[in-house]
């Protein structure tokens, strides 16, 4: 059963449904993607920040703090340089270490269920009568969350769908801030290396975008949020979260909350994933 929208659905799926044939056709592409060197575009900053950068490390800190659970459908949109996979899905978030996610195929049940709890992942594809448990690693997470570059962690994930990006933390952290356009753009080094940047909105705080860069200067991925506040109930949170990675022949991922309730908790029952009767579970690295 769906727990997260009622509405009985009726008629089945091929052996491969539509869904899932997209969810595994896409790790390859944006694998390669993902190991795309990018360099940093933005324009150059002309002042330093309306306010001192710890105060703007302040302010993301306590964005960090909410919202503490959500329940959302989404419709997810990735878009390479030949071609386009729409996707939609039922999600349920407990940050930070709870996940639900659940496809939603044009006709028949959904026909992958998977759920994160507490550094277990379990993964359901009752079409082919297979069942998966296990510590996730960056690998697992690539094989079946395409959407996601496999140089992502699964703390970047679940901060994602949430509108927000963990930041680094650590005695040899150094902030720096700049004034661009509207935006306080504020650096994070370490050991004279840059390794993040976020865009802050000035006066509200509110986050726009964020880059993230890997030991060897190169850039993992950069985020937007927009249309913050679109959706009745939700107050800023944005209802839009793109990710791109690659340089030459981008990789798009677009996300677009359809229905999204902000929540200050979920049952934990619901992040269950039970083994259907019949189906023999199957351990990661053991097959």
């Amino acid at each position: 059963m769906n727990p997260i929208k009622n509405k009985k659905k009726s008629g089945s799926g091929k052996p491969m449904g539509r869904c899932r044939m997209l969810l595994l056709a896409l790790p390859a592409i944006l694998i390669l993607a993902g190991c795309a060197a990018m360099t940093e575009t933005a324009p150059e900053p002309v002042a330093m920040s309306s306010v001192p950068p710890p105060m703007l490390w302040q302010q993301l800190a306590a964005a960090e703090e909410k919202p503490p659970a959500l329940k959302a459908l989404a419709r997810i949109d990735i878009a390479t340089p030949s071609r386009r996979y729409p996707l939609k899905a039922a999600i349920l978030l407990q940050y930070p270490d709870r996940l639900r996610l659940e496809s939603i195929p044009l006709f028949g049940p959904p026909d992958f269920y998977l759920t994160f709890e507490k550094d277990t992942m379990k993964v359901l594809l009752p079409q082919e009568g297979k069942y998966y448990i296990g510590a996730p690693s960056p690998a697992q997470l690539a094989a079946f969350l395409p959407f996601f570059s496999y140089r992502f962690q699964l703390s970047d994930m679940l901060a994602l769908l949430r509108g927000t990006v963990p930041r680094f933390q650590g005695p040899d952290v150094t902030l720096k801030g700049f004034l661009e356009g509207k935006y306080d753009r504020l650096e994070v080094y370490r050991g004279g290396n840059k390794i993040q940047a976020f865009w802050l909105e000035q006066g509200s705080g509110a986050l726009h975008q964020a880059a993230l860069w890997g030991r060897d200067g190169e850039l993992r991925y950069r985020a937007r949020f927009e249309d913050r506040g679109s959706i009745k109930e939700t107050g800023d949170f944005p209802a839009k979260i793109s990710v791109v990675i690659g340089d030459s022949n981008p990789v798009t991922l677009t996300l677009r909350y359809t229905d999204l309730q902000i929540l200050d908790g979920i049952e934990a029952a619901l992040f269950a994933l039970e083994i259907p009767d019949g189906m023999e579970p199957v351990r990661y690295n053991e097959e």
